[in-house]
């Protein structure tokens, strides 16, 4: 628990070091997991900070929760992520790092492509798969541009 709140920590503090020229969004999301076996309802939250690099694309780190709810799992993914503004409206993504097990879960690579839909400049439908070694889930949701 203590390495969990220092890499928290250590995020919180590198994205208010220059908070001026990156972008935050919050997003929620729901989504069903893939696989052999029974699907599990999963419950997510993200966050991300995105810099950019230039006119078309931007980079930084993602973090979230995603909760499954059947054994009451809870993965906590650390990610670099990277966005290419496709056209205007869309964005093709990727959310690469390390995941976190918590209660039931287990730790390992993190991998998330994303595709999102922009709605107005400060609001984007997701779709994404989240992959954690072995195992993953399929999601939809939205993303808030603060």
């Amino acid at each position: 628990m203590k390495k969990i709140l220092c890499v928290l920590a250590f995020i919180a503090i590198s994205l208010n070091v220059n908070a001026q020229d990156g972008q935050l969004r919050i997003g929620a999301n729901l989504g069903f997991t893939t696989g052999s076996g029974d699907s599990s309802f999963v419950i997510g939250g993200d966050v991300d900070y995105l810099f950019d690099v230039d006119s078309r694309f931007e980079v930084g780190a993602a973090t979230g929760l995603a909760v499954v709810t059947t054994g009451n799992s809870i993965i906590l993914p650390l990610a670099g992520a990277g966005r290419f503004h496709a056209t205007n409206k869309i964005d093709l993504g990727l959310d690469m790092g390390y995941a976190i097990g918590i209660n039931n879960a287990g730790n390992g690579f993190y991998f998330r492509p994303i595709f999102e839909y922009k709605l107005d400049r400060n609001i984007a439908l997701r779709a994404s798969y989240s992959g954690v070694d072995s195992g993953g889930f399929l999601n939809a949701g939205v993303m808030f541009r603060l």
